[in-house]
Parts: C-alpha cells; structure tokens; sequence
C-alpha cells in the first residue's frame, strides 16, 4: 500500500522484485560514489567491491532485524530512495535511508525522517538511527532534526530522537 507523506512524496512496501533490487543497489553504488573515487581501482574492482558490500549489507540487516520494514522513497511517481525501518519494544530504529543525489536537498529526506518521527511520537517511544562517522554532512542533518548523540563508536555515531509528551492539564 502506497503511503503518501507530503505533497509529492511517497513509501511503496518493497516486494524483492528484481527491478527494486537492482534499483537499491544502483542507489547504494551512487552512494558510495565519492568513497570509490579516492580509490584507485579499476571501475570493475569497484563494481565487485560494492557488489559484495551490498550483498553483505542485505544479509546483514535481515540476520540483525528479521522484522525489517523495506519502503522505496518516490518523489512526483518517480523512484528516488531506500527506507529501511524495524519497530522494536522500546524503539523504533531507522537502519537505512538513502536517497539520489540527483534529488538530495528537496526535502525528500527531511519529509521521511519527519513521518517516522511521528510514528515514534504515537507509539511513544524514541526513534534510533546510526550514521557512519565520516558522514557529517548527514549527522549534522540529523541534528537539525533534533536528534542527539548517544554513542560514538570508530566507524558509528549511535543518535537517537525522543518524543516530548505533552500531558494535557486539567482545567
């Protein structure tokens, strides 16, 4: 079921159809662009590198959260991102976002993080996330949204977003 977020954004459930596969993992190689670039590698090294790293990654989120929301972002009917989600009993953890290049600055991602912000907000409990410590373009994204440090770790910083709850007085 197509969930509609803000005016021309949306989150499509992931059915593991081979076009949403090799569209996450051309999102995921684009994302890796400017990593690979300090590389010197052979584009098919690199393409090798990243196709193992994503196969990895996969595995890896559905050993970690075997009850993983997958969502492809689309902005104006158009394929743009990845949202990779699990609601757990004491939070609900954001695994992965990413969203083109080509469409970054758009609010594209701040309308997500915004949605999953509410849902936190409803079922009452903090919103975790980590982001790759070199990536500080996006922690300091991150923070404007309101989000705090929880952890660092080497190649991590651990964030999480709590929910004010309003209590209404009696009057």
């Amino acid at each position: 079921m197509e969930t509609t977020i803000h005016r021309w954004v949306s989150l499509k459930p992931v059915h593991a159809r081979l076009e949403q596969e090799e569209f996450f993992y051309l999102l995921y190689e684009k994302s890796r662009e400017p990593e690979m670039a300090l590389w010197n590698w052979t584009e098919q090294e690199k393409k090798t590198f990243l196709r193992m790293q994503y196969d990895f990654q996969c595995r890896s989120y559905q050993w970690q959260y075997p009850n993983l929301v997958g969502r492809m972002i689309h902005y104006r009917g158009q394929p743009v991102g990845k949202l990779v989600t699990v609601c757990g009993d004491r939070e609900l953890r954001l695994i992965d976002l990413i969203i083109h290049p080509d469409f970054q600055g758009l609010g594209i991602g701040t309308s997500v993080v915004v949605k999953l912000q509410h849902e936190a907000r409803v079922r009452r409990m903090p919103l975790g996330l980590s982001v790759q410590s070199h990536n500080m373009r996006a922690y300091k994204w991150y923070v404007k949204l309101g989000f705090e440090k929880v952890l660092e770790h080497e190649a991590y910083i651990s964030m999480h977003w709590v929910p004010s709850i309003q209590v209404k007085s009696k009057s």
